[in-house]
């Protein structure tokens, strides 16, 4: 051991240092923002300079011939004494930049390590390590790519310290949440109060929390949701946020937020133009009301329920015919859209109405309180009938006869509530029209 000792004490450790500093890094500078002066304490190119102070300015103009004009932009932007006492203010204490170069007209690039430090004076200083950094600029190169095309921003989350940071994300995205935090579910509250839209707020909160969020990961590999965020700029965009385990074990998390807005916007688009041909498929023309198939399929899907008090009324012109006869299709087909209007205006989104024939209308009243409710509309629709206005030929010759069924007790479906509606509704013409029935009459 005194043997090794003694070898280690005869070496130069400065020599040591000196070439693997030489090795590693072109320079390494200590910055004084504040006075604009740099240290040089290690320098590759400027050997002359090391252990000397000189203005900091005057030290990166030096390189101003060699480097390119967006590498002498993002030394402006980034290192310049104004830039780095802002990034102190702002919390960035500790990041990286990386700088072009031209070297036998080639393209060549230097990463900029940048480590702020408060001294006891309050004063800050900016220790900086430069390397020459070709092949990793070349990496991070494709990664960026694939980040700002695929991803607003990555996300490395320590779900067991409930803390976060930001080790990729576009610049260009302005609905973001916090870039590093020792508080997740506070940044994600946060978040969702400042981006997000009012009717998914307490969804995100929900499904952003760690305790949800590790419950999905333990039944899924991958775990993802959409929400609607507004953007400052853009104005309402969608975004899909995607976790995964990055370690298990360690309880480490990958969040990645994606932009489907583009995608979302075209798949709203193409629900809308599939339910406009579906509502067009269910419309009667005539009277806008619905058609046989609109109503039954409508009926159908509340019957599904079997929760609550429901009735069928179908109603049925009186002497329908004879206007045909007198007055021609054409005034038959304006007193069928008459009748339409009267019953939608009568409805006031309390029930169901369509045309499922010539004559024949059906109205589906659901989730009434009672019988009576029924009788009451059937009462009403016969009213307005016998009241609407018509040619003098015509005065008090139409009216109409209406029968009812009610659900569940009379049938569970679109077909059986009509069976039985339908049979009254000819009893009430047999006795005289102008009528309703909600129950068989002895014949």
């Amino acid at each position: 051991m005194e043997e090794k000792n003694n070898i280690f004490a005869a070496a130069d450790s400065g020599e040591y240092l000196a070439k693997a500093l030489n090795g590693k890094f072109y320079s390494i500078l200590r910055v004084d923002p504040q006075k604009n002066r740099v240290l040089v304490l290690h320098s590759r190119d400027y050997p002359q300079a090391v252990n000397t102070e000189m203005d900091w300015n005057a030290y990166m103009s030096r390189y101003g011939a060699i480097l390119t004009a967006e590498g002498q932009e993002r030394l402006r932007k980034r290192l310049s004494s104004e830039a780095l006492l802002s990034e102190a203010k702002n919390g960035e204490v500790n990041f990286y930049i990386d700088i072009s170069y031209l070297k036998e007209n080639q393209t060549n690039w230097l990463t900029v390590s940048v480590l702020l430090e408060k001294n006891t004076d309050g004063a800050w200083f900016a220790n900086m390590f430069i390397w020459k950094s070709n092949s990793e600029h070349l990496m991070r190169s494709i990664i960026d790519m694939y980040v700002y095309e695929t991803c607003d921003y990555f996300i490395y989350l320590d779900v067991r310290n409930n803390s976060f940071v930001m080790f990729n994300g576009n610049p260009l995205e302005t609905s973001r949440i916090a870039e590093v935090s020792d508080d997740y579910e506070k940044a994600a509250a946060e978040y969702a109060e400042n981006f997000v839209v009012e009717e998914d707020k307490e969804m995100v909160v929900r499904k952003m929390s760690l305790k949800y969020i590790i419950k999905q990961l333990e039944n899924n590999k991958v775990y993802s949701f959409t929400t609607g965020v507004i953007d400052p700029v853009r104005g309402y965009t969608r975004k899909q946020l995607t976790y995964r385990y990055y370690d298990r074990q360690a309880g480490k998390v990958l969040l990645c937020r994606n932009d489907v807005t583009e995608i979302y916007l075209e798949e709203r688009a193409r629900q809308r133009e599939l339910e406009a041909a579906r509502l067009k498929a269910d419309t009667d023309p005539l009277t806008g009301l619905f058609n046989y198939g609109g109503m039954s399929r409508r009926v159908d899907d509340l019957l599904l329920k079997k929760e609550k008090l429901s009735a069928m009324l179908v109603l049925d012109l009186d002497n329908f015919k004879q206007v045909n006869d007198s007055l021609g299709h054409q005034e038959g087909d304006h007193l069928l859209w008459k009748v339409a209007q009267a019953l939608q205006l009568q409805n006031h989104g309390t029930y169901l109405c369509g045309r499922v024939g010539g004559d024949e209308f059906v109205v589906f009243l659901y989730g009434i309180d009672d019988k009576k409710q029924a009788e009451e509309t059937a009462y009403h629709i016969c009213e307005t009938v016998k009241s609407l206005t018509l040619p003098e030929n015509l005065s008090g010759l139409v009216s109409c006869s209406i029968g009812g069924a009610f659900a569940p007790e009379e049938g569970t479906d679109y077909r059986e509530l009509f069976k039985s509606a339908d049979r009254r509704t000819y009893q009430a013409k047999r006795l005289g029209k102008n009528r309703f029935l909600m129950e068989d009459m002895d014949e």
